[in-house]
Parts: C-alpha cells; structure tokens; sequence
C-alpha cells in the first residue's frame, strides 16, 4: 500500500503582466506538470514507501481581461479547472476527498489577488500617462 502526501501547487503567471506589450499571446492558457514523487518516509508496518507527490498547475492569463469583472470570473474558473486536473494528476486511483482541491484554491486566492491588483494598476498607468 503507497500512502501519498499530496501537495498541490497553483502558478499564475504573473510574467503575463509584465509582458503586456505582446499582442500575439494567446487567451488564459492553463499548463499542468508531471507530478514530482519524492518518498518522505516509510510505513512502520508494511515498510511501504509513504511519497509525496508534487503537482504544478499553471495558469497563464490574459492580462487585459483581469481588468473587468468578468475576466476575474474568468480566471477563477481556469483556477478551478486548473486545481481539479492537478489534484487528479497527484494520484488517479483515489478520488480526492476534497482536501486536495481546497488546498490549492486556498494557495491560489493571493496570487490571484496580487495579479488582479497589478494588472489593474497597469491600466490605470496606461490610461494616465
């Protein structure tokens, strides 16, 4: 029996912001990795190995679309989406049990934040100079 300790990690791309001047980049893309297996310990009783698997999803935004609310929906859904895909990525065998899910939505709330802010005061930098 192989216990995992899943840890899920969300990306967004923040460097779609900085990149703005790129015209030809294509709309909110999400790019999941291959999960990274790491055995962190072994099980007293079985002596199998207990691994922790390492998935990174990232979204790539529109920046122009983080400036509306709509766009801000937008993303989330490319969060959720990007969330469940890595957390069935982690270990296919066992459905999650919903922990999984929560913890990558719950790593992925700042990062949103912050790139929602910077996006938004990049127009506004935009619009005034």
């Amino acid at each position: 029996m192989i216990t995992y300790a899943t840890r899920i990690a969300l990306a967004i791309g923040a460097l779609a912001i900085i990149t703005s001047s790129v015209q030809a980049a294509p709309l909110d893309q999400i790019r999941i990795d291959r999960p990274v297996v790491k055995v962190v310990a072994r099980d007293p009783a079985t002596h199998a190995p207990i691994e922790q698997v390492t998935v990174t999803a990232r979204v790539i935004p529109d920046p122009d679309t983080l400036t509306t609310d709509s766009g801000v929906v937008l993303l989330n859904d490319y969060i959720r989406e990007a969330a469940r895909s890595a957390c069935f990525k982690a270990d296919p065998m066992v459905p999650d049990d919903g922990r999984c899910y929560r913890d990558a939505m719950k790593a992925a709330k700042p990062q949103v934040a912050a790139l929602v802010a910077h996006a938004k005061a990049a127009k506004s930098a935009d619009i005034a100079s």
